[in-house]
């Protein structure tokens, strides 16, 4: 199972109600970047986010700030967070082919020790294409929106990730299990490393991340572990138990 980066690209929510469909006008959105680090305090304390309206139509987003925890099995957690983040303007309406300069800025805990992740939600304020009655007399209502979610990693300057394979098992079907434990004070984004799996007589694959599943997000925080699961597909020809180790890009 492959895992799920960090770097998320649009969500697109429809509401649709009995009927038919009605005719949609073109609309979307750019949002870059989709991922940024900046510093706990400086110049480096603030950053900016691009909307490009790609559509033919004005849309109106709505910027919300969120802070990230995540669990043992990598799923993460988005909670609104109204103090650590200032976002301006926290509303706007873009023209057709216009692009807004989100201005993001880190006002919490300046002298961090350990990296943070926190995120800005781009919701678009869902578009009400008209409703209608069917030829049977139901009502029809259908609304569109696109959402993006930008990640931010604050971090001191002087920070680092530290990754190491704490603890490897492998099942009677194959599949092998791993705990990852980062020690160090900065943020690890897995998106790039590759997995190299070697057995007792010093036969070894090396897996790309897409084919490892460390859960519904790639970056592992600071002094926290994390639960990892190689398909036993993807190791048919190594016998018995294994090692594993990453290696860097």
């Amino acid at each position: 199972m492959p895992f799920r980066t960090i770097m998320m690209g649009a969500i697109v929510a429809v509401t649709s109600f009995l009927g038919g469909l009605q005719p949609c006008a073109a609309q979307g959105y750019q949002v870059q970047p989709m991922i940024a680090t900046m510093t706990p305090s400086g110049s480096g304390a603030a950053t900016r986010i691009s909307v490009r309206n790609t559509g033919s139509v004005p849309v109106t987003l709505e910027f919300e700030p969120f802070r990230v925890s995540v669990d043992l099995q990598g799923t993460p957690t988005r909670s609104a967070e109204e103090n650590d983040l200032l976002v301006f303007p926290p509303q706007t309406v873009v023209q057709p082919g216009a692009e807004q300069a989100v201005q993001v800025r880190y006002v919490g805990d300046a002298s961090l020790t350990e990296a943070r992740m926190y995120g800005v939600r781009i919701s678009q304020v869902p578009i009400n294409f008209g409703g209608g009655v069917s030829n049977s007399g139901a009502s029809a209502d259908v609304r569109m929106s696109f959402n993006f979610l930008t990640h931010l990693i604050i971090s001191p300057e002087s920070a680092k990730s530290a990754v190491e394979v704490a603890e490897v098992g492998r099942s009677n079907t194959g599949e092998v299990t791993l705990t990852l434990l980062n020690s160090g004070n900065g943020v690890a984004v897995l998106n790039n490393v590759k997995w190299r799996i070697t057995d007792a007589a010093g036969q070894a694959v090396e897996l790309a991340t897409e084919k490892v599943d460390v859960g519904n997000f790639s970056a592992l925080m600071p002094k926290q572990q994390r639960r990892v699961r190689i398909p036993p597909s993807e190791t048919a020809q190594l016998a018995g138990p294994v090692q594993v180790a990453l290696v860097a890009p």
